[in-house]
């Protein structure tokens, strides 16, 4: 009985060579048989990139000259002539313009956040507090994260409030800034409630404001002015109230102390 040999080449051709390539050798073969894909994936990349880089200097060359507008604007809102209230006014009422117009061309960009706030005080400084009041208003609900910031809107919000006659609008914008825990004008903001308490002829509250101040805030510019008025308001509040701290204090001291008389033309002291 014969016996059939196998033929085993037959069987190891059928075997992919693909099996028996390394992976940078699979990887090559991959882009061979997919040149097209490959190529319009790379394409692709490519725009991408030119699109990001396009546009970062398209955003750049925007905040330049949104910041360039930003200092013409100031210039003419800080040039005032005293000796001209016609020319103030006109000064004023062009700077808002030209804020106005940055906060239409240059929305979402740093000289828009500042715009906003000096557009605010144009329309304070032209009297038109209403308009003024949501100008502050919509700078708070738009820059909300900016919190430091937010704290002397909420302040000059207030007082805009006072100025157009709600003062339960603005004792709230004022305890707004109280209760931000970044805000830096809260000394400040003390000071003002003091005086208004003081204006409404309040002394017991304006006392405890002031008081405030002194205590609170000792380092503060307006801790001098606080202790003035409790002094002359109350007297002896004033006493157990600590001095505000003053800058170079011994200095100024020794300075007097060691001051010598002088004398005037005609040799008296």
């Amino acid at each position: 009985m014969g016996y059939k040999i196998k033929d085993i080449s037959n069987k190891s051709s059928t075997v992919e060579p693909v099996q028996f390539l390394s992976s940078k050798e699979r990887f090559l073969f991959f882009v061979e048989e997919n040149r097209a894909m490959v190529w319009g994936g790379i394409l692709l990349v490519m725009v991408v990139i030119v699109a990001i880089v396009t546009l970062s200097w398209l955003n750049q060359q925007k905040q330049e000259q949104a910041w360039e507008l930003e200092g013409q604007a100031q210039t003419v809102y800080l040039d005032r002539p005293l000796d001209d209230v016609k020319k103030g006014q006109e000064n004023i009422q062009k700077a808002s313009t030209m804020f106005k117009e940055i906060l239409d061309q240059f929305s979402g960009t740093d000289s828009a956040e500042v715009s906003a706030f000096l557009l605010g005080n144009s329309l304070m400084e032209e009297q038109n507090y209403q308009a003024a009041i949501d100008i502050y208003t919509s700078f708070i609900k738009q820059y909300a994260q900016d919190r430091i910031f937010v704290g002397l809107v909420q302040q000059r919000l207030g007082l805009a409030y006072l100025l157009n006659g709600n003062r339960e609008a603005a004792m709230k914008a004022f305890e707004a800034v109280l209760a931000n825990p970044h805000a830096l004008n809260k000394d400040q903001v003390v000071f003002e409630l003091a005086k208004l308490a003081e204006a409404e002829e309040n002394v017991a509250e304006a006392v405890i404001q002031y008081k405030k101040v002194v205590q609170e805030f000792p380092l503060s510019p307006f801790a001098s002015e606080a202790a003035l008025r409790l002094k002359v308001l109350a007297p002896e509040e004033a006493k157990d109230s600590p001095a505000p701290e003053t800058k170079d204090t011994g200095e100024l001291k020794k300075g007097t102390s060691e001051a010598k008389p002088v004398k005037n033309e005609g040799g008296e002291q």
